[in-house]
């Protein structure tokens, strides 16, 4: 009877234990490109996917930039379940805006405002504007840029967080030798160390 009545407590706490699941609302994080086409990454048909935290105030990812495109080109090449994005907080990057005003309004400044960047700054990452509930700020899940999140996707959860600079480097050759660059090489599955 002690037997069947540990195995029957068992059985609930077993099917009844919560799946992998999202912690941080990411399973909602919804944005638009630069073309107004809206992405929901937790929809994705990608295994990982790497979100880059940019904003064009911030001196080091400005500097990351050669690294991120060097990753891109990687990652588009020769890991077709891997993506990685470039993504804004449209409230964070817009100077002089109130979190009330209209997304759309907002998302159009944001959006002058990057494709200087991308001029500017040769930017080849695929930039996505986040739409709330993701937000840069304290005491969220994205505190500061830049910031590198790796998930898995089906569920959608984050299983790690590069704080700072992927690299600062410049050079494609100085940036492939970069001991950081290449632990989020091996953290998103491109390589073994």
């Amino acid at each position: 009877m002690k037997i069947s009545l540990i195995s029957i407590i068992s059985l609930c706490l077993i099917s009844c234990a919560p799946a992998k699941s999202s912690y941080f609302g990411e399973e909602s994080w919804v944005g638009l490109t630069e073309s107004g086409a809206e992405i929901s990454f937790s929809k994705l048909e990608k295994e990982e996917i790497a979100l880059n935290v940019y904003s064009p105030d911030c001196v080091p990812c400005w500097k990351e930039i050669p690294a991120l495109n060097l990753l891109y080109a990687e990652i588009e090449s020769q890991f077709p379940s891997k993506a990685l994005y470039m993504v804004v907080d449209p409230y964070q990057i817009v100077p002089d805006i109130s979190d009330d005003r209209p997304f759309g309004e907002v998302y159009q400044l944001a959006k002058q405002r990057m494709e200087i960047e991308i001029k500017n700054r040769k930017i080849q990452v695929p930039i996505v504007f986040m739409k709330p509930p993701f937000r840069v700020k304290e005491g969220g899940l994205i505190t500061g840029t830049p910031e590198t999140m790796l998930f898995v996707t089906k569920p959608m959860r984050l299983y790690y967080n590069f704080l700072g600079s992927i690299s600062e480097q410049a050079s494609a050759d100085v940036i492939r030798k970069d001991a950081k660059f290449n632990f989020f090489r091996y953290q998103f599955g491109m390589e073994s160390l």
